[in-house]
């Protein structure tokens, strides 16, 4: 299956198979697992994942766990191909969920300043532009 880059200023609630949704404003990605058991992936962007297009086909990195279905797939988006990776073991996947809601706590607990949040904005705003030019 070859994945698409799409744009969208609100994530769809139904999502089609081969296309990664981003939403740059809100630093949400989602796409349909690349197994084809139809489980919906959603990606922090840029938190946990980074997302980009070249001529319509979409990277994502790092690598998609999908720990909280039972495919347990894992793998990286290249240019819209998918590279297959090992799957996670349950006990691998419990510990890559509980890093990830900490780091979320502990991003969530500091209070960033006024700078870092305009600087921010700034590059999202650069983001939003940039991606008009890729299509």
């Amino acid at each position: 299956m070859i994945f698409y880059y799409q744009a969208v200023e609100r994530i769809p609630d139904k999502l089609s198979n081969g296309i990664a949704y981003h939403n740059e404003e809100f630093g949400l990605a989602a796409l349909l697992c690349a197994c084809g058991c139809g489980h919906r992936v959603t990606l922090l962007v840029p938190d946990s994942h980074q997302i980009t297009s070249d001529h319509g086909l979409v990277t994502i990195r790092p690598s998609i766990a999908v720990c909280d279905a039972a495919c347990k797939s894992h793998y990286f988006i290249s240019a819209g191909h998918v590279e297959w990776l090992p799957a996670f073991t349950q006990m691998q996947a419990a510990a890559v969920m509980r890093n990830q809601i900490a780091r979320h706590v502990s991003r969530d607990l500091r209070r960033r300043s006024w700078i870092d949040r305009a600087w921010e904005g700034t590059v999202r705003a650069l983001n939003r532009v940039m991606s008009l030019f890729r299509l």
